[in-house]
């Protein structure tokens, strides 16, 4: 239902189109509005009138991360090999920490020494704009983000070498995109209700790739795989988007749910 309901964020839903959308997955009728209560019963969701719904307003944050894969490379900018660093107090209530964590490593941040998350500056963001980003996904407003500018040569190769996985990041890609490839080959041949779940499986799972990738410099990572991926991902949004539309051709949603399933498992 939260992943419905990311599609068409800021827009409401009435409850109908929730249970039609459901209804390709094995949800019933009562499922889905069972579901939705207690969604606003836990503050995920909120309600303007009897029978319409949307996102709480504090997932506006995750949202925007999640449509930033729609940015591929412009994400990045060239890297200079220097360092951002966020210091981590200590003492913070676990379920803040963890907040802070699940923001941490959305933004490609790593522990890099005791209490400090690293990755390189290489984001077309400005600080103020991460810093921001950082808060508004849950990081501990005592935590401090700076440039670590003057490294030592030995730190700065173990953090480039360690931190980051580089072989599954690579293998990520290419086995997401030989998904996709494989799904757009097939999925207008399929009877709708299949095709809508498939789109909705097989985007969600690469935009989950996207939507936690680190977005690392080609210096530690080359990005041809990953480009490959998102302009493949373009493609097969535009494919889901058409087959949701027709599935749903009479209701006031802007977006096909292919592409949000990335973030709902992400913490």
């Amino acid at each position: 239902m939260l992943d419905l309901l990311r599609a068409a964020a800021p827009t409401t839903i009435p409850i109908r189109v929730l249970v039609l959308a459901g209804a390709p997955f094995g949800l019933s009728d009562n499922a889905v509005r069972v579901a939705t209560t207690r969604l606003l019963a836990a503050g995920k969701v909120e309600s303007d009138e009897r029978g319409r719904y949307r996102l709480a307003s504090d997932t506006d944050a995750l949202t925007h991360h999640v449509e930033r894969w729609r940015s591929g490379e412009a994400q990045r900018r060239p890297w200079s090999g220097q360092w951002l660093a966020v210091w981590m107090p200590k003492g913070t209530l676990r379920a803040e920490r963890r907040r802070s964590l699940r923001a941490l490593s959305l933004l490609g941040f790593r522990e890099g020494l005791a209490g400090l998350w690293v990755r390189p500056d290489n984001l077309a963001r400005s600080r103020d704009e991460l810093e921001s980003d950082l808060q508004g996904l849950g990081l501990d407003a005592h935590a401090e983000l700076f440039a670590a500018s003057s490294l030592s040569a030995s730190l700065a190769q173990s953090f480039a070498t360690r931190l980051y996985d580089l072989r599954a990041l690579d293998a990520s890609y290419d086995r997401t995109l030989r998904g996709l490839s494989a799904s757009l080959n097939r999925v207008r041949d399929k009877p709708l209700e299949r095709a809508l779940v498939e789109t909705f499986v097989k985007g969600g799972r690469a935009i989950r790739v996207l939507a936690t990738d680190p977005w690392l410099p080609t210096e530690l990572l080359p990005a041809d795989r990953r480009r490959e991926l998102w302009e493949t991902m373009i493609t097969y949004d535009a494919v889901g988007r058409e087959l949701w539309a027709r599935a749903l051709a009479a209701t006031p949603m802007e977006g096909a749910p292919a592409h949000l399933s990335a973030m709902a498992r992400a913490s």
